[in-house]
């Protein structure tokens, strides 16, 4: 049980920060992922690379052997984006500037987890004051504590993993159906006798799905690279086309905003590395896309936006190093609003 709530826990560390990422990539390409990527994927390459990680992830090899007694794992996250936007209106031009980086690591064994890392954002528009955070983050199996002494004198807390979920749940979509964690019912196969039979369906089940995940990435423009030459390493990279597709099928009133985009640049690569054991290595992203959106036609104005960085999670082996006060972070039962920055 400790285990599985400290891969919860981490899994939902890592997703909270990467939540932030709608904000640069000031020391290159960090989500960027070496490896063979010249020659794109055929279908049957990619069916095997989808295999390859569906039994790492269906056969418990993700994260390691964690059956065993001396189990750890860690990961190393970090991110750096720039967002930058222009708007051209009747009454003049205005500008926003948005600079986020965020550093996380994070270690898992059998007594539990252990992170540290804090998040930097700053940013400037034509209107306003100048925005400048730097917190301090680190968590353990019970809860997150948040450093933000340098914005506001005393801002040390500790909020629970219980208050945190909570108040995502409270901002998630209503309705939301959360997996069955019940043992699954015995097939029919199962039922007659028949291992054979139930092998067999079970694999025409996994072809079927890898088949629609193939159509679906061809179908929306994506292309799939892929090296194993040492392990696994995967490079999907998203279209302009792929946008498209995407604003048309979300709703009718959204259907021809994609004649008001043009993109002067346009780059989205997604990466997935794991070792020929099957042992997760890292996930990334490396983006870089300017665009303009001309709703001048409708009296709103332009929009001319600048969006690039990356970010990355990798395994970790390594230390991680949390302060000696974090008994004295005083615990918040709700989430805090963030203090006025110092100018």
């Amino acid at each position: 049980m400790k285990k599985f709530v400290a891969v919860l826990m981490s899994a939902t560390m890592l997703c909270s920060l990467a939540l932030f990422a709608s904000c640069s990539d000031d020391n290159g390409n960090i989500g960027k992922m070496d490896g063979n990527f010249d020659a794109e994927a055929t279908d049957e390459e990619l069916a095997e690379a989808l295999t390859q990680m569906q039994s790492a992830i269906s056969g418990g090899t993700i994260l390691g052997d964690t059956d065993s007694q001396d189990w750890s794992f860690g990961f190393e996250a970090r991110m750096d984006f720039d967002f930058g936007m222009t708007v051209t209106g009747a009454g003049g031009t205005e500008t926003v500037n948005i600079d986020l980086g965020a550093g996380y690591q994070l270690a898992l064994d059998d007594e539990g987890m252990k992170g540290a890392g804090n998040l930097s954002l700053s940013g400037n528009d034509t209107n306003q004051t100048n925005i400048d955070y730097d917190i301090g983050l680190y968590n353990d199996v019970d809860y997150m504590y948040f450093d933000m002494s340098s914005v506001a004198e005393n801002a040390k807390f500790k909020i629970s993993w219980d208050t945190l979920l909570d108040a995502a749940d409270s901002v998630g979509t209503p309705g939301a159906v959360l997996p069955d964690t019940t043992e699954p019912t015995m097939s029919a196969a199962a039922d007659t006798g028949s291992e054979s039979d139930s092998d067999q369906q079970t694999d025409t089940a996994v072809s079927a799905d890898i088949a629609e995940i193939i159509a679906g990435l061809k179908e929306m423009g994506c292309k799939v690279y892929i090296d194993d030459a040492d392990g696994l390493k995967v490079k999907l990279s998203v279209s302009e086309n792929t946008v498209d597709m995407i604003l048309a099928a979300l709703s009718a009133e959204l259907q021809g905003i994609s004649e008001l985009i043009e993109f002067s640049a346009f780059k989205c690569d997604l990466y997935f590395a794991m070792t020929a054991e099957g042992v997760f290595s890292q996930i990334s992203a490396d983006i870089d896309i300017d665009m303009s959106l001309d709703l001048s036609g409708l009296g709103v104005g332009s929009y001319d936006i600048d969006f690039s960085g990356g970010m990355y999670v990798k395994a970790y082996s390594g230390e991680v190093e949390v302060p000696d006060d974090l008994a004295s972070y005083i615990e918040q039962t709700e989430v805090p609003s963030l203090p006025s920055p110092v100018n």
